[in-house]
């Protein structure tokens, strides 16, 4: 797994004349499961999700209301319509609306650059959006705009789970706002268009399709986000935060990591919707810190096969094979398996249950959880040694240290 920083000196670039000036200088399921989740009416959750309409139900109206009374927008630059592509065609239209974001951080008493990203304008106020994990521990924030231009940014909120921050600084003249989209309407194989700072490389702008949506995944073995759009795009580090666009120059969504065996792109990148983006706007602008909630297990899907190897009573449900010491569920009493040779861990409670709400699959026990925040309490229905119980857990702040792997 990668997320996208960029750590290295950011190369010279030389201006050239165009609508959008560039900077001078740039800066299936797995077998484990670590049950921590976006707790935010989201019900998102590195780095939370690329929503499809069934996914975020009646929070779509809600959402585009929200959004149109929160934010102050002015039209983004039509730029030079004679373009030759549509990748061209969608930078005219938003490149003016992304920026480098410079993260600082101090050490020995010095400041050192810590990493950069990208990131783009959300509200003619002076609203960016970016990844969390750009910005997370930054002593100080800078932005550079299309234009050469660099400005002091505050962190206003964060969200872990879904790997948002807002930042606020003030914008040169003229500087464009980006057109949200609607995440929901994208469509598997549509042309989708990534513009950001890859390697230091502001302005850069890489051309692919919408390879997936409603996509789950666990980055690197940590904590499963959720909904995400995964696009073949080229998303390289530097590229976090910035935006994933359609072809109408639309925001559809925040690149926020890809799978790769190298440090660089192999065409399987993903991006958090931009819906869920928009809906927690609000919050995060409040200065909001959202924490994923956290029950602090590892488990894997059970069926009737693993269930005749571990002698179980029960077919259907979530064999839990792990349990964090001094975590929520260990609190709560839930037990995890024991270790055999080296094969999966066995005797470990099943839950078949949340809330009432049945649960066959890990993926069906990480949605009814998403929508639970740090403190919440759930009651888990497990089956032990043959025997039903019901048990209560007090949902916990998912630990820093388990952001990206598994407990």
């Amino acid at each position: 797994m990668s997320t996208y920083p960029y750590d290295g000196t950011q190369p010279e670039q030389t201006a050239r004349s165009s609508s959008v000036q560039p900077a001078r200088r740039r800066a299936g399921t797995t077998a484990l499961l670590a049950l921590a989740l976006a707790g935010s009416a989201a019900g998102g959750g590195v780095i939370g999700s690329v929503a499809t309409a069934d996914r975020l139900g009646e929070a779509r109206d809600a959402t585009r209301s929200a959004a149109a009374s929160s934010l102050t927008t002015q039209p983004l630059q039509s730029g030079d319509t004679d373009t030759a592509s549509v990748a061209g065609a969608v930078y005219a239209r938003a490149g003016g609306a992304v920026v480098d974001v410079i993260a600082t951080t101090q050490a020995s008493g010095r400041f050192s650059p810590q990493g950069g990203g990208s990131g783009f304008v959300v509200d003619a106020r002076g609203l960016i959006l970016t990844n969390n994990h750009v910005v997370d521990g930054a002593e100080s924030v800078k932005v550079r705009f299309a234009d050469g231009t660099e400005r002091e940014a505050e962190v206003l909120g964060r969200d872990s789970g879904n790997d948002l921050a807002l930042l606020r600084a003030d914008l040169p003249d003229d500087t464009p706002v980006a057109s949200l989209g609607d995440s929901d309407e994208a469509q598997v194989g549509e042309t989708a268009v990534a513009i950001g700072s890859p390697f230091g490389l502001g302005q850069t702008v890489t051309q692919g399709i919408v390879s997936a949506v409603d996509r789950d995944w666990a980055a690197g073995g940590g904590r499963t986000m959720r909904d995400l759009i995964q696009t073949d795009t080229a998303i390289n580090p530097g590229n976090s935060g910035g935006p994933l666009l359609n072809a109408r120059g639309e925001v559809i969504g925040i690149n926020t990591f890809n799978e790769s065996p190298v440090r660089g792109s192999v065409g399987v990148g993903f991006a958090v919707p931009v819906n869920i983006a928009k809906q927690l706007l609000p919050r995060l602008e409040a200065g909001e810190e959202i924490k994923p909630a956290w029950m602090g297990i590892a488990g894997t899907d059970l069926d009737a096969e693993t269930a005749r190897e571990e002698g179980l009573e029960v077919e259907r449900g979530i064999l839990i094979t792990n349990v964090v010491e001094g975590g929520p569920a260990d609190r709560a009493g839930l037990r995890g398996g024991e270790d055999s040779n080296g094969q999966r861990p066995s005797g470990g409670d099943v839950i078949t249950a949340v809330d009432g709400a049945a649960v066959a699959e890990i993926s069906e026990l990480v949605e009814r959880l998403a929508s639970k925040q740090p403190g919440d309490k759930v009651t888990v229905t497990i089956n032990r040694d043959g025997n039903e119980r019901k048990v209560t857990v007090t949902l916990g702040e998912w630990p820093e240290q388990q952001i990206e792997r598994m407990p």
